[in-house]
């Protein structure tokens, strides 16, 4: 049964959902709120084309590079399938939830898919769910993962994803690329700022946690072909850099993909010894577009999915009368709502409102 706070997240999903942006910067503030109706460690989303093949995906977290290759060359659809439905089938299938008790078994446990591809990222269970569009096309796989030490998904939260699907489903068929449908200002996300170290060559040397990921992003997003190739050399982002470093220790471009925006910025580290070689500091920053973060805060704020609607209108500049007529309902439930959210905000006007709202 959904409680409140469910009944609440799933709003929340709902108004992302008809955000007028691009599927894919979209996609990870869904997935992110996803975590808020049932707790996981990290979410997938895996895109497929009309024949049920996957041709690219967003996972939260890190990615290790060794790990994607040998999973993509050994088990997507062939060694998965000693211990669990393949990827094709299960998009083929009638099926919309894969429970996680399918793979909570000594079977799976002892598998080479877990203990080579699963475990070493700190992954246990899964609950999958298939996403289709209306006529029922599959339109992809979603997949929630919780790692050691944490339960295994439950009957009862496994129950509360299909509620989410269609949400998630109309933000995938945006069938756009994401680089020039969006005309909002990009801003910083708040996914942590990553770092990549190049030597003299170009070649990649050193990378934060998170550096391959966004990398991979910013480039031709994640795909079986991702991997296995000098990701460094090949980047249109960071040829641009390193030609706009000509002469420069410092240079910084924006760069834009399939996946959305990000901002490259690099320094030149010069060596202190003579001998030594010089090394170039690259920074990645994701951004995303200025209306979804500005969404992000009002849904964060402590308000009734009501007073969320009122105060998403009034900072568009409608009037209390507009902002009736646009939600088809009484003025006094809007002056009702303006008057509770303003004392919940601790605000007295509407440009207080606007500061609180859009304040990082």
């Amino acid at each position: 049964m959904k409680s409140i706070k469910h009944s609440r997240v799933l709003h929340k999903l709902r108004d992302l959902a008809a955000l007028a942006l691009p599927a894919q910067p979209l996609l990870p503030a869904f997935l992110q709120s996803l975590h808020e109706l049932i707790p996981s460690q990290r979410n997938l989303f895996d895109w497929c084309d009309a024949q049920g093949r996957l041709t690219h995906y967003y996972i939260e977290g890190p990615v290790d590079e060794r790990i994607a290759r040998l999973y993509f060359d050994e088990f997507h659809n062939r060694r998965e399938a000693e211990v669990m439905l393949p990827f094709a089938s299960a998009l083929r299938g009638a099926a919309t939830i894969h429970s996680a008790g399918e793979l909570n078994t000594k079977v799976f446990f002892n598998s080479a898919l877990y203990w080579e591809i699963w475990r070493p990222q700190g992954l246990k269970y899964r609950v999958e769910a298939i996403v289709r569009a209306p006529e029922g096309l599959p339109l992809g796989s979603l997949v929630l993962y919780r790692g050691p030490g944490e339960p295994c998904f439950s009957a009862e939260e496994e129950a509360l994803l299909p509620a989410a699907l269609p949400y998630l489903a109309r933000l995938l068929l945006r069938r756009d690329d994401g680089k020039d449908a969006c005309k909002d200002e990009w801003v910083p996300s708040a996914e942590p700022i990553e770092t990549l170290l190049l030597d003299d060559e170009g070649r990649l040397r050193h990378a934060s946690a998170g550096a391959m990921r966004l990398l991979l992003l910013a480039g031709d997003g994640l795909a079986a072909g991702s991997f296995g190739r000098s990701v460094a050399a090949e980047h249109a982002a960071l040829k641009r850099l390193r030609q706009a470093l000509q002469g420069q220790d410092e240079a910084d471009i924006l760069h834009a993909s399939a996946s959305g925006r990000y901002r490259f910025r690099a320094l030149r580290l010069h060596a202190l010894a003579q001998d030594d070689a010089g090394w170039l500091q690259v920074q990645i920053t994701r951004l995303e577009p200025a209306s979804l973060a500005l969404e992000r805060r009002l849904l964060a704020l402590p308000l009734s999915h009501g007073q969320t609607s009122v105060c998403r209108l009034l900072l568009q500049g409608c009037s209390q009368p507009e902002v009736a007529r646009r939600l088809a309902v009484a003025p006094s439930t809007v002056a009702d709502h303006t008057r509770k959210l303003y004392k919940s905000l601790g605000v007295r006007s509407l440009q207080e409102l606007s500061e609180r709202v859009r304040k990082p």
